[in-house]
């Protein structure tokens, strides 16, 4: 998590695929990453450790 704006900061694998990416209104300064499902688990708002309701 970045501690300045709260965000969380992803590493993942680029999707470069045209018709994935045409299915997608993505702006100019964002990209598009695929995570693993698994590793979902590691962000307690997910995985209701902190009891969030940010998600």
């Amino acid at each position: 998590m970045d501690d300045v704006s709260g965000n969380y900061l992803l590493q993942g694998w680029r999707v470069t695929d045209p018709e994935r990416l045409a299915q997608m209104d993505i702006p100019g300064h964002e990209t598009v990453i695929e995570f693993p499902k698994r590793m979902m688990q590691f962000f307690p708002e997910v995985s209701g450790v902190d009891g969030g309701t940010d998600v």
